[in-house]
């Protein structure tokens, strides 16, 4: 299972190590794409391909589904993890998410995120402001 938080810094490459925690996880190959919150997600190839099957399943006559799809499909790329457990994050990837040089991964438990590290601080206090409220909601699961 994918979670926790770590943060990383990029080489000059656009490289960064994968936590050896998620790695064995994920496998030698990742699917990357652009996240719903302006962060980059990485999926396991197997994850990969179900939510691929799901997508199919949706209709394309919705103009919503057409324009998410198009966009999601076209900026996923597989990656290779190499010997040193790092991958290159492609510079469209980066730049959608808005990263510079600190990133944060979180395991998301079937997938991960990757963030710029001042964007996840921001992100992540907002979010502990309204924990209590947020609970709530989710009352009963």
């Amino acid at each position: 299972m994918l979670v926790g938080s770590y943060n990383h810094k990029l080489d000059s490459k656009g490289r960064t190590v994968l936590p050896a925690r998620f790695r064995g996880e994920l496998g030698s190959s990742i699917v990357a794409t652009i996240g719903i919150d302006r962060c980059i997600a990485i999926y396991p190839v197997s994850r990969w391909e179900e939510l691929i099957l799901k997508l199919k399943d949706l209709s394309s006559f919705k103009k919503k589904t057409r324009d998410f799809r198009r966009v999601l499909l076209s900026m996923a790329t597989e990656l290779e993890i190499d010997g040193s457990g790092r991958v290159l994050i492609p510079s469209s990837l980066r730049e959608y998410a808005l990263i510079d040089q600190e990133v944060t991964l979180i395991g998301l438990e079937d997938h991960l995120e990757i963030w710029d590290s001042i964007r996840w601080e921001e992100q992540r206090s907002g979010v502990l402001m309204d924990f209590s409220d947020l609970s709530e909601d989710l009352e009963g699961i």
